[in-house]
């Protein structure tokens, strides 16, 4: 397990001074030996080392690897085209196909996915399951009611990314069935709303597609790496959505916050009180690579300004930005928009919209993970109490 100093420096080819000097450059762990000033080296550690001296630095596979999504300032850009432009024009299932490398056509052809018989029985067991907790439950019984979705070809895959939005547009919408119809539509019957708040709805679930590596997307791909259907690896990012500190578990602070606006004869207040027990005014905490400024989010309280503009709770919220941008300059987050339209649109709290849209993403990583990725070995470094040096 040890080796001396001399032992050490000659299998690392090195002088003594040098290999002192990795005790902190390199990591390389210790053990003083009783009675003594002298120190023995963990033979792990020197292997480690040895492996990395006299070689070129070349990049290691990673998981987080990716040729999906570009994050800048300005905007996401999936495969090379500006998301925000994107959300103008394309529906989800047109930007799924991009992120796939997929042709839309074959991918969400007319043919919906088979409704096990479980379905039933099962749905009634759930009914009153938060959206994200139904489909985790639900998706293995759909996975294995298809067995083309062990297709783990690329056509495949993305045939089987098709059904499990489709589902989960199903779910999320209380149908006893998937639909082949454009997935905001179907979210737009069930909520009976007008042809302006379908297309919000469509311009959401566009932004939403992909963000780069948050848990979710690590979670999706570590699972996906071990060779399962995108059935399976999207049930590991649904399942962290329910994380505290997690961004998509963040909604419920949200949600609350705008209750609370809504319910107040005026935003002020509210900000006051929150700012004054320094409680943080939730959904104002754009993530990387934006500063203080979530262009998604700008984007879409466009859209909301032009269609709920006159309502109540919008002018409350609209109030209530303007003094967090003075107070603390800071703006409203992808997040808050979205739990904005949610209220503005009666969609209840469990339905979070963008999850539908993130699932694309989420395939889409499980296509590249299983498909085009190096395998990743996870290694574990352990950092705790080393066994007692003996003297030798």
């Amino acid at each position: 397990m040890f080796a001396t100093a001399q032992e050490a420096a000659n299998e690392l080819g090195v002088t003594l001074n040098t290999l002192y000097s990795y005790v902190s450059r390199k990591g390389l762990r210790t053990r003083q030996i009783p009675g003594t000033r002298s120190r023995l080296y963990w033979r792990a550690d020197i292997a480690k080392v040895k492996a990395t001296l006299g070689r070129r630095s070349e990049p290691s596979p990673r998981i987080d690897d990716t040729d999906i999504t570009l994050l800048t300032p300005s905007a996401p850009y999936y495969r090379g085209r500006n998301a925000i432009e994107l959300s103008e024009t394309h529906s989800l299932e047109e930007v799924a196909a991009l992120l796939w490398q997929a042709d839309e056509a074959s991918a969400f052809a007319p043919t919906v996915p088979v409704v096990p018989r479980e379905i039933e029985s099962l749905g009634k067991l759930i009914a009153h399951a938060p959206t994200t907790d139904k489909a985790i439950a639900l998706l293995p019984f759909l996975e294995q009611a298809n067995p083309r979705a062990f297709d783990l070809s690329h056509a495949g895959m993305c045939r089987t990314g098709a059904d499990v939005l489709r589902w989960y547009a199903a779910i999320l919408t209380d149908a006893e069935h998937p639909s082949s119809a454009p997935l905001h539509e179907q979210v737009a019957a069930f909520l009976s709303a007008p042809a302006e708040i379908s297309d919000i709805i469509r311009r959401i679930l566009v932004l939403s597609a992909d963000h780069g590596f948050g848990a979710g997307t690590h979670a999706v791909r570590s699972v996906a790496s071990t060779g399962v259907t995108p059935y399976r690896s999207i049930i590991a990012g649904l399942a962290i959505t329910s994380g505290h500190r997690s961004r998509l578990g963040r909604t419920q602070g949200i949600w609350q916050w705008l209750r609370e606006i809504d319910e107040s004869p005026d935003a002020h207040s509210v900000v006051v009180r929150r700012l004054r027990e320094g409680a943080g005014i939730p959904g104002f905490d754009s993530p990387y690579p934006y500063v203080n400024h979530d262009p998604r989010a700008e984007a879409l309280l466009e859209g909301l300004a032009a269609v709920y503009g006159g309502t109540a709770l919008f002018g409350k919220f609209r109030e209530a930005r303007v003094i967090v941008r003075e107070s603390l300059d800071l703006s409203p987050s992808f997040a808050l928009a979205n739990i904005l339209f949610s209220q503005l649109a009666g969609l209840e709290r469990h339905r979070i919209l963008y999850i539908l849209g993130r699932c694309a993403g989420w395939v889409a990583h499980s296509i590249e993970q299983s498909l085009g990725a190096a395998d990743v070995v996870p290694s574990a470094v352990y950092r705790g109490e080393l066994p007692p040096a003996k003297p030798r």
